[in-house]
């Protein structure tokens, strides 16, 4: 009665052989179907790492500028990192790596501190809302070709290392 349900050994390792030599007789078809789904793969990655490059090229940009007066609250502070958060909801569609909200702050020419986020695109009309009381949102300049380097003279990199 077992041995109607369980196979025996010779029946197993027959199937096996059958199994191998199948493989075998198909190894064309078989290197071919691998060959073609490593094409698919790096067809799209490459498509999807150039879709990325082009949506971090144009996101938008917004700085802030508080009033001399200006004192966040709590719930601003919360609402602010909310819609901020949002932003990124926003941008469905968007590769992961360009659909981040980066939060910036510069120097400007009167050395006072600016502030400002760029995000991609599609989240514009969210990141140009303002979120704090005080605070008015505008679109900021084009973004500048180079970046300043900070250079620390006579100290090494790792003297001080943490």
């Amino acid at each position: 009665m077992v041995g109607d349900v369980v196979p025996q050994a010779p029946e197993v390792v027959h199937g096996l052989v059958v199994v191998i030599g199948s493989a075998v007789e198909h190894a064309g078809w078989l290197a071919g179907a691998a060959g073609a789904a490593l094409i698919t793969w790096t067809a799209s990655a490459a498509w999807w790492r150039r879709r990325a490059v082009r949506e971090l090229g144009r996101r938008a940009r917004f700085e802030l500028v508080p009033a001399v007066t200006f004192d966040p609250q709590l719930g601003d502070i919360g609402q602010a990192a909310a819609r901020l958060d949002g932003a990124r909801a926003a941008a469905s569609g968007v590769p992961r790596r360009a659909a981040a909200v980066r939060i910036r702050v510069w120097a400007g020419p009167e050395r006072q501190l600016h502030y400002g986020w760029e995000g991609p695109q599609q989240a514009a009309s969210l990141l140009r809302m303002p979120s704090y009381r005080q605070v008015d949102v505008r679109p900021a300049d084009t973004a500048r070709e180079t970046s300043a380097r900070v250079r620390f003279e006579g100290v090494s990199p790792q003297a001080g290392g943490w």
